[in-house]
């Protein structure tokens, strides 16, 4: 137990210390259970989205020797699809950019489509490495968290690519659960770095939203405050924004980190309410 206060009261003030060096005192309703459940959050996030990667590594080392067409690569999806839950659909592609292959079988309409202009596939052909997750419009008009890994032959020549689509907000919402603060003044939630998208909220109606969004333009704390979570990793800082039933405006304190990723930044949040 003492340990574990520890490790909280270090990671209060080393997010803190980043943004106010001459002293931090944490808003009073902040519980070390409640930031202990923002360590665990962080962990069990980072440990879904690991193992949808590791699970994607598998099955592109499985569709090298078995093609990326045909019944075999069918069985190699399928089995990747029992992965999870939050999988939209899986495909491969073709060095030309077509869709080869699709799981489930309702999206058998996308199989022919030819993806190559899409950045994460163009990004994957040229430096034939892993994608990372990344925020994307899909072919199907949605948005969805997608990663992608390249096939390589048994010569170790590059002829195509696997790709997940993933229902962020219902990877999150199922991963976070757990942990989500008991009281009614808090939440934890995700955004996209680059451009403060919304990828999971406790506030349905702020999920796909982005800092350029019309609902925060008179809140002016909000969007220096959302700049701010662009640019730096983790902190802490208070901003102005309605309540959860948005009947009125109060203040808000968040604290922030960011997910282990090889793609876009992506950061987790814990906001509290401060009045």
């Amino acid at each position: 137990m003492l340990c574990r206060i520890i490790l909280v009261a270090l990671l209060t003030c080393s997010m803190a210390e980043a943004n106010d060096p001459e002293g931090f005192q944490p808003p009073a309703n902040v519980s070390a259970n409640m930031m202990w459940s923002f360590i665990l959050a962080e962990n069990a996030v980072n440990e879904n989205l690991s193992r949808i990667g590791s699970e994607l590594s598998n099955a592109s080392h499985d569709l090298g020797e078995s093609g990326i067409e045909g019944k075999a690569s069918e069985q190699v999806l399928e089995k990747l699809l029992r992965m999870d839950t939050s999988q939209i659909d899986i495909i491969t592609v073709g060095r030309n950019g077509t869709v080869m292959e699709v799981m489930p079988d309702s999206y058998q309409s996308i199989k022919g489509a030819n993806i190559g202009d899409q950045g994460q596939i163009k990004e994957l052909f040229a430096s034939k490495v892993g994608t990372g997750y990344d925020f994307i419009k899909t072919i199907e008009g949605s948005d969805a968290l997608n990663i992608a890994e390249p096939v390589f032959d048994e010569q170790g020549q590059l002829f195509g690519a696997v790709s997940i689509l993933i229902n962020a907000s219902d990877l999150f919402h199922r991963t976070l659960a757990p942990f989500q603060p008991s009281t009614g003044n808090a939440k934890l939630w995700i955004m996209q770095a680059e451009n403060g998208r919304v990828l999971y909220d406790t506030d349905a109606s702020q999920i796909g939203l982005t800092l350029s969004d019309p609902v925060y333009q008179s809140f002016p704390q909000l969007l220096e405050l959302g700049r701010r979570v662009s640019r730096e990793r983790t902190g802490f800082g208070t901003y102005e924004f309605f309540d959860q039933d948005h009947r009125k405006t109060i203040k808000k304190g968040v604290y922030w980190t960011t997910l282990a990723n090889p793609g876009v930044e992506i950061r987790l949040l814990l906001t509290v309410e401060l009045d």
